[in-house]
């Protein structure tokens, strides 16, 4: 007999005894470990989520100290109002089921130590190393950057979620970041 056939008289054989005792068991399409494992996963985007959106609701402190045209200040405003109610969904979302956790970072210290270096080579560069139409380019660049990763965060989440109204708000804030994006590309155009 070969080795799987070994095993499968062994399943067979358990399970009649299982039925035979009248023993009562659930097949579970997905093991403890694995719904485990998925939560972590959606935790994490939850996570990453959470802190982009936290960081663009600074993005008009930035105009406070630097001149830009009125277009550029009001595109900067509305991208703090859509990363303040991008917040404000997740933490409802926690609110509504505490199963949803992110408070832990799920990036290992190498990347998040290059992503701290890339953001503070970033805010030099836009504090320092910029002006005028130099400066709202360099600005639209990175808000593009933050922009397509918010639209991609959600967007991927809004796939994995099981939860139907999670997914739906996950793919409004998607959609919000797609429009943001392409205003910066439309922006950008006259500088």
């Amino acid at each position: 007999m070969r080795m799987n056939d070994v095993s499968q008289v062994l399943r067979f054989a358990f399970l009649s005894l299982l039925i035979g005792t009248g023993t009562a068991m659930t097949i579970s399409p997905m093991r403890g470990d694995e719904a485990s494992d998925r939560q972590g996963k959606l935790d994490g985007g939850y996570f990453l989520l959470h802190q982009v959106s936290e960081d663009e609701t600074q993005v008009p402190l930035l105009l406070a100290v630097k001149h830009a045209p009125s277009e550029a200040t009001a595109y900067a405003d509305r991208i703090s109002k859509t990363a303040k109610e991008t917040v404000s969904a997740l933490d409802r979302m926690q609110e509504h089921d505490p199963v949803i956790q992110f408070d832990r970072n799920p990036l290992p210290r190498i990347e998040r130590d290059a992503r701290a270096s890339i953001k503070d080579d970033k805010q030099h560069q836009l504090l320092f190393g910029t002006t005028d139409s130099e400066f709202v380019r360099a600005l639209l660049v990175s808000q593009i950057e933050a922009c397509t990763y918010a639209l991609h965060l959600s967007k991927v989440l809004a796939e994995q979620e099981t939860d139907p109204g999670r997914a739906k708000t996950l793919r409004h804030i998607s959609a919000k970041w797609l429009g943001l994006r392409n205003e910066a590309f439309r922006i950008l155009r006259n500088y």
